[in-house]
């Protein structure tokens, strides 16, 4: 799949910026470490090993990056997402797919940037060693409620919330569920679309007036 091809160009994108920031650390430790062997000066000394177990977690953060990007590369691990459109496709319908972004919001930000009028709202980000077998379960167990019948890559289906929250509760018991549709953009838009009308009619009102 195209996405997948993308997903994948972009993880090794990252993991070489990853790859760099390691040999920097690296090499600012390895300096710093051979200042520390020729300086007699407690001070100074203090100062380069402060400076080293800096320039260490930061390289032990870069390091666990790397990893994450490796196994993502590697493997079926990425994030299961649940997400809606209030304002797009109405109540009760929701988009069940999955993604190996580092960040998984980045994935849902590309969704809702042209294709649809309103951004989507994410009920869950489910990790998972095995992303693509849960989102296939979760598919599998709302086949029924697919919207598109014929073209399975539509990953939209027509459930209630708490049917969601159920079976994502069922099969991943410790995954964070969030049932609240916030909508922000369509509910704003549904108040400048009120507000615009109650002026329109008062002014539409005051010139029937004036007549």
């Amino acid at each position: 799949m195209r996405q997948e091809a993308e997903e994948r160009k972009a993880l090794e994108l990252e993991k070489k910026k990853v790859e760099k920031e390691e040999l920097k650390y690296n090499t600012e430790i390895t300096k710093l470490q051979e200042s520390l062997s020729v300086t007699t000066s407690e001070s100074e000394m203090e100062k380069l090993q402060s400076r080293i177990l800096e320039l260490q977690a930061q390289l032990s953060s870069v390091i666990l990056k790397k990893e994450e990007i490796t196994n993502l590369q590697n493997g079926k691990a990425g994030n299961v997402y649940i997400i809606s459109n209030l304002g797009s496709f109405g109540n009760d319908v929701f988009k069940i797919g999955m993604t190996r972004r580092l960040d998984p919001q980045d994935r849902i930000n590309e969704l809702g940037s042209a294709s649809v009028p309103f951004k989507f709202d994410v009920h869950s980000f489910i990790f998972s060693e095995d992303a693509v077998g849960l989102e296939n379960e979760l598919h599998n167990r709302l086949n029924s409620k697919r919207l598109n019948k014929v073209n399975l890559r539509k990953e939209f289906f027509k459930t209630t919330i708490d049917e969601l929250e159920n079976l994502v509760t069922e099969i991943e018991p410790t995954a964070e569920f969030n049932k609240t549709m916030i909508a922000e953009e369509f509910r704003q838009s549904l108040s400048t679309d009120e507000i615009y009308t109650s002026s329109y009619s008062f002014d539409d009102y005051d010139s029937d007036e004036d007549e």
